[in-house]
């Protein structure tokens, strides 16, 4: 089985990361074995601070932890454990926990600030093995892990830009999907609406016109005593009369069938995606005529969706659209894992809106209708509803 089958980009980094702070840190310790024995009051306090700095990584790297005031207090955390790193063990190479430091600022800061900290942010290695520990070339060291700070740091900017760019190509993507879906079950419907229309127009009046004919000729049957004729033409006149019934029929089926097939539109836009599963509940009889509406709830979804790839990591997006009373409503709600705390569904939580859902609502109003979302037990829930009559 291949590595990426097993592990994401994020999670094989998240790996790497700590198989790299786990080489670090039991080679530091058994050095500090070797050197002050295990009783030592700095191997003890070494061994705190190496686990300290690996919880803080893993809680930093939560998604959705990035730009958020936690994660500056995590990232702040990890830092200043780093440097008591420096003044409780003498050795230089600690300085990768820095570098592994360095390579999450990005993901929290602008990488113009994260540049503008870097130097001073590198003086205490300076300072600890300079003056502390008195060792040899060690300014020259601290700039040298100083400008591997700084490659770590651009290598992190990059990956975020990468990433942003892949993000909006997919939502760009995914809106071309949306538009092609809306014009192809457009075409569809006018196609309908137009064989319909011809059928009526044309052998709808033609058969009319022979009920009509018929009509006539039963009359003059019986009026110059052809009884026998009489009862042909007035058969040929019943099913003519049959005919013009089932071709308006016909046309009618063809005028209530021509909605649009949302399920088949919903289900392109998941198309390929493998995160996260699609849960798609549509009321088996409903019918989206307006092409206006079926615009702005497939479009809903679509922004539904986006969200829950770039926001969460849920792995089920739930996707219900129903007619009730008049009124078309959408619901969509992603499953968190682990649900969100009383903390974060409190009424005190407050949610603001991106782009996205600034869009979403926008168009949700164009056409008179009402939108709701927020966090409930299970994850993010959005409540859309518009009126049939629009």
């Amino acid at each position: 089985m291949k590595i990426k089958q097993l592990f994401n980009q994020e999670q094989l980094e998240r790996v790497v990361a700590l198989v790299t702070w786990f080489f670090v840190a039991v080679s530091a310790l058994y050095y500090a074995i070797m050197q002050y024995t295990v009783s030592h009051w700095r191997t003890g306090t070494a061994l705190v601070l190496f686990v300290m700095f690996a919880l803080g990584f893993v809680a930093a790297t939560k998604p959705q932890q990035a730009r958020t005031s936690k994660g500056g207090v995590v990232l702040a955390a990890m830092y200043l454990v780093t440097v008591a790193s420096f003044f409780v063990l003498p050795y230089v190479y600690l300085a990768i926990f820095l570098v592994i430091w360095s390579a999450l600022l990005p993901y929290v800061f602008r990488f113009r600030r994260c540049l503008l900290l870097s130097l001073p942010l590198a003086i205490p290695l300076g300072l600890a093995h300079h003056i502390y520990w008195q060792q040899n070339y060690a300014l020259l060291t601290a700039t040298l892990f100083w400008t591997f700070n700084l490659f770590a740091m651009m290598m992190s900017n990059t990956a975020i830009k990468e990433r942003q760019a892949r993000e909006r190509a997919d939502l760009l993507n995914r809106q071309l999907i949306a538009a092609q879906q809306l014009i192809r079950q457009a075409g569809k419907q006018d196609e309908r609406l137009r064989i319909a229309r011809n059928i009526h127009d044309v052998l709808g009046h033609h058969l009319t016109a022979l009920s009509i004919n018929l009509q006539v000729a039963s009359h003059k049957c019986e009026g110059i005593g052809q009884q026998e004729a009489k009862t042909h033409v007035d058969r040929c006149y019943a099913l003519a009369k049959l005919l013009l019934s089932d071709v308006r029929e016909a046309v009618t089926d063809m005028r209530e069938q021509a909605p649009f097939d949302f399920q088949e539109a919903v289900e392109a836009l998941f198309e390929g995606i493998t995160r996260p599963r699609l849960h798609l509940c549509i009321q088996p009889d409903l019918r989206v005529e307006n092409v206006k509406l079926a615009d702005v709830l497939l479009r809903a979804i679509q922004e539904g969706l986006t969200n829950v790839i770039r926001h969460t990591r849920s792995d089920d997006f739930y996707v219900e659209l129903k007619a009730q009373e008049g009124n078309y409503i959408l619901s969509m709600q992603d499953i968190q894992a682990p649900p969100k705390t009383t903390e974060l569904t409190s009424k005190n939580d407050t949610i603001t809106p991106g782009n996205g859902l600034t869009g979403m609502l926008e168009r949700v109003t164009s056409v008179a209708g009402s939108m709701q979302s927020g966090f409930n037990d299970k994850g993010f829930y959005i409540h859309i509803q518009v009126s049939e009559s629009v």
